[in-house]
């Protein structure tokens, strides 16, 4: 069914994206959307079929496009700053709600309608479990090729076979991830309320794939499963993209939290953040041989007589993350409970939005770094490879550039936002005792400020031989 557009005189406001000529072309401009995501769809198979005929490593585009631009700039970047565009360009969900106007239109089982799908098996396991175990095996293009293959070829299944995009709600390995982080941007999606009272066929929520209300998003402070694909804009005039405070979401109550949300912060630090840290960080200081993911990681690798392409240093290193960030939780979190005298439950859910920043801001320290160190040279050499263009730039940094240090500011900006979030949303929760419950749910921030001056003491004391990594 094709929606009318609804023609209203709006007077926008001066924070309507909307309502800025050039911004309002970019976001808002059916053609301009349509260009951004075609390209995108491109990229995406273009990578895929140049991945799968040229699998050897002189082929850096394939990789350079998946893990130099899509997942550092349209992910770490773009969350944190204007909010879901990576699910606006998406090429998955711009050729699924095609594919869904002509499929089955059936109801997804409860078993597949579940978010932690997307969440565990498609991100921790498929992704991160592979990151860290097999630390080569995504860096060959044949593999990369395949592994976007299998993802695009089960979201057009899913999408002919479900109503409702349900590969992007549930499944999608970074669907319900970028709805959570996208909290942190100041960019916000809404409608006019005076041009909505009137309105008795909302031509928005009709429009919308995914069924959602976006007259409603202000008075339930939660987008969540939007993308920005902009279908009701164009559907009505009266919804606007507004500009706001950096995460004003995460400070006013959520009608209906979502505890998938505070899932994503909590399994993503842990796997990301605080692995990256001991991984990626600590275990290549001088110090290496003393942390305990080294030592144990080691020890089983030896006593199995593992092959050196399994790396179970990394493997052990992301399981005592996860077993650190849900124990400190745990812990803090059950005497939030004997303190505020409220569920444990319902203190997460409450409580648990202030560690929206730690993970995605946390990391445009590492993105912002290797910008310089790896990102930039691959991308350009990439596209240079691919379309014939004949450049080849270098590096514009190499590891150790003492002036890369700025971008360690970025970790600690994540934490002490986070502590400040904490700090309102514990008026939310109960009047008494502010300060002690403040004090007692602020371990996780807290124990990740700790380590991210730890691994500093660390780098600066007991330096890495970068010549060896």
């Amino acid at each position: 069914m094709r929606v009318e557009k609804v023609h209203l005189i709006v007077k926008r406001d001066n924070k309507d994206i909307f309502g800025l000529p050039l911004l309002g072309f970019l976001f808002k401009n059916r053609y301009m959307l349509t260009f951004y995501r075609l390209s995108a769809l491109f990229l995406l198979f273009y990578a895929i079929i140049y991945g799968i005929i040229k699998p050897d490593k002189e082929n850096i585009f394939t990789t350079a496009i998946f893990w130099s631009l899509f997942w550092p700039f349209f992910m770490v970047i773009t969350l944190p700053t204007i909010g879901n565009v990576f699910c606006m360009v998406c090429p998955h969900g711009f050729v699924g709600r095609y594919i869904t106007k002509f499929g089955l239109k059936l109801r997804p089982p409860k078993w597949i309608a579940n978010p932690y799908i997307g969440l565990i098996l498609s991100n921790v396991i498929a992704y991160w479990f592979v990151i860290y175990t097999f630390p080569n095996f995504f860096k060959s293009p044949l593999n990369t090729a395949l592994f976007f293959l299998f993802f695009t070829l089960l979201s057009f299944v899913f999408f002919f076979l479900f109503k409702g995009m349900a590969y992007c709600k549930y499944v999608c390995p970074i669907g319900s991830v970028n709805s959570a982080f996208s909290r942190t941007s100041f960019t916000w999606l809404s409608t006019y309320q005076e041009e909505c009272k009137n309105c008795k066929k909302p031509e928005c929520v009709l429009a919308c794939p995914y069924g959602l209300n976006p007259s409603k998003f202000d008075e339930r402070n939660s987008m969540f499963n939007c993308t920005l694909c902009m279908e009701c804009a164009h559907a009505c005039d009266a919804v606007k993209f507004e500009i706001r405070k950096w995460g004003s979401s995460l400070y006013k109550e959520i009608k209906n939290p979502k505890l998938i949300e505070i899932m994503v912060y909590l399994v993503l630090v842990a796997v990301i953040t605080f692995t990256m840290r001991f991984h990626h960080g600590l275990s290549r200081s001088g110090l290496s041989e003393y942390m305990p993911w080294v030592v144990v990681g080691k020890y089983i690798q030896n006593t199995f007589g593992l092959p050196k392409w399994v790396d179970m240093t990394g493997l052990v290193a992301m399981l005592m993350a996860l077993v650190l960030v849900f124990s400190t939780v745990y812990v803090s979190f059950k005497l939030v409970e004997k303190i505020s005298k409220k569920g444990f439950k319902e203190s997460l859910l409450i409580l648990g939005y202030a560690f929206a920043p730690l993970m995605i801001v946390g990391g445009l320290s590492h993105v912002l770094e290797f910008f310089f160190i790896e990102y930039y040279h691959k991308i350009v050499n990439g596209f240079s490879q691919a379309f014939g263009l004949g450049i080849v730039v270098e590096p514009l940094a190499k590891r150790g550039d003492a002036w890369l240090n700025i971008f360690k500011v970025f970790p600690f900006i994540a934490g002490f936002w986070s502590l400040h979030i904490l700090w309102h949303r514990v008026k939310l929760l109960t009047d008494k005792n502010r300060l002690l419950v403040f004090m007692v749910a602020s371990a996780l921030p807290v124990i990740y400020l700790l380590l991210s001056v730890f691994q500093m003491w660390v780098m600066i004391n007991f330096p890495p031989s970068y010549h060896h990594h």
